[in-house]
């Protein structure tokens, strides 16, 4: 009997393996997979508004950011809730980015006064990706393709 046992379980172990890398590459395309807006929505309508990092526990009730655009679509700004560090060290509570191209499921913006430098020298550039009407992520461009921060949903 236990011989019998010693030729199942390598087996198991295989089967599960094989199970658990399927299911992973199924996971990671499905999480990989681009939100588009209906044809003819506009994603900066989608965006503007008011948000929240998922990972911080007082969320909407206490520290959140407001999204808005200028009329012409060409600059965005984050006002948030309460004063956080910038890349600089210094405290503020605006954010405003030039906006240089957007999808139908993303922004792309530069920050005004960017202190942070890709390894190529260049300010770090910004695109806010949509996972849905209400989840966006940042993602920088100089990234490999998928990295991006937790989820920031929209407060209701």
């Amino acid at each position: 009997m236990s011989s019998r046992i010693h030729y199942i379980i390598p087996k198991v172990a295989i089967g599960l393996g094989l199970l658990g890398v399927v299911l992973g590459g199924v996971g990671y395309i499905m999480y990989m997979q681009p939100y588009d807006l209906a044809e003819g929505a506009d994603v900066f309508a989608v965006v503007e508004g008011r948000w929240a990092w998922t990972t911080v526990d007082s969320g909407c009730a206490n520290e959140w950011h407001r999204i808005a655009f200028t009329p012409d679509r060409t600059v965005m700004t984050i006002a948030a809730s309460k004063p956080y560090e910038a890349a600089d060290g210094k405290l503020d509570s605006l954010a405003v980015y030039d906006i240089l191209s957007h999808t139908q499921a993303s922004i792309r913006g530069a920050i005004r006064g960017e202190t942070r430098l890709t390894d190529a020298g260049d300010p770090v550039v910004w695109d806010l990706v949509l996972k849905g009407p209400n989840h966006y992520v940042w993602h920088r461009t100089d990234w490999f393709r998928g990295a991006s921060t937790v989820e920031i949903e929209r407060c209701p």
